[in-house]
């Protein structure tokens, strides 16, 4: 494990990098750019991906190059091969310059920077978030607390007493979509909470901050046989977020979300659960896939 100054410091240097990225990002909002499609994901959400993402990507290298050198450091990024320095670095950052490219592209809330510093046993130390439609950098070393722009934070949840659900926009067409409003449905009643409302639309990482913004809330992905299910980069910051702020995060089976899988970078096998409320967490995983 790094010293605390060592991490603080590799720390500084992912938000400065997630900020520039960022900065970058939502300069090209409403520019021409060129988009098309890649490989490896089931989903246009999957994808899709743009030159900005490449810019955006590079503009993190940058800032993180020196801390490679210096630390002798892996590297996973999302537009770029996977190398596998992950397997045999002790450290590795990993990078999403753009996570949710879709909404992006569509001019819509739902985008973000992520960057985390990872072990070899796949437990982050540091994640950062920019957001760069809202300008707000969240960032957390383990074990010190989350910050936001700097300052020590905990959410202040609204007073909706409704159930929020964020999911993926592929998984109302899914079987089991009915059967787990039903589940939702009743869940709600026997806690009199408000109604189930439900967010589509987001990337990943957006979805997962969502989560503390409401007093009863989870973002929640199943696991299935198709690869795709996000990537590691996609929850590697997030996790430790919710990790500092003592929230539920794990796989679907509830064992810790693991993030650095030998066989592929893909999470479809885990499935994932963030939620606002432990026993929110337990009951989302008793929910039987038909």
């Amino acid at each position: 494990m790094f010293e605390k100054t060592v991490l603080e410091k590799l720390c500084l240097q992912a938000i400065e990098a997630s900020i520039a990225a960022g900065k970058w990002i939502q300069s090209q909002v409403d520019a021409a750019y060129h988009r098309r499609k890649k490989e490896g994901g089931h989903s246009l959400a999957s994808q899709v991906v743009t030159e900005v993402d490449y810019k955006a990507q590079a503009i993190i290298l940058k800032h993180l190059a020196s801390s490679v050198n210096q630390h002798d450091l892996g590297l996973l990024t999302e537009e770029a091969a996977d190398d596998q320095s992950r397997l045999e670095k002790d450290y590795f950052w990993c990078i999403d310059p753009l996570d949710g490219t879709l909404p992006f592209t569509e001019q819509r809330p739902g985008y973000a920077v992520s960057i985390a510093l990872i072990s070899k046993s796949g437990d982050p130390v540091i994640g950062v978030v920019y957001v760069p439609d809202e300008d707000l950098c969240y960032s957390a070393i383990k074990g010190q607390g989350l910050y936001l722009n700097g300052e020590s934070f905990l959410p202040k949840p609204s007073a909706d007493i409704s159930l929020h659900v964020y999911m993926d926009r592929s998984m109302q067409g899914e079987s089991y979509f009915n059967d787990l409003g039903i589940y939702l449905k009743q869940w709600a009643d026997s806690q009199n909470y408000g109604e189930v409302v439900y967010h589509f639309g987001y990337g990943a990482v957006r979805n997962a901050l969502s989560v503390f913004a409401h007093r009863h809330s989870s973002y929640l992905k199943f696991p299935k046989a198709k690869k795709g299910g996000g990537s590691i980069w996609d929850f590697a910051a997030t996790r430790l977020i919710f990790e500092e702020l003592n929230l539920p995060v794990s796989n679907y089976r509830g064992d810790k979300l693991h993030l650095n899988s030998r066989e592929t970078t893909f999470m479809h096998l885990q499935g994932v659960v963030y939620a606002s409320k432990r026993e929110l967490a337990n009951h989302l995983k008793r929910f039987k896939i038909s």
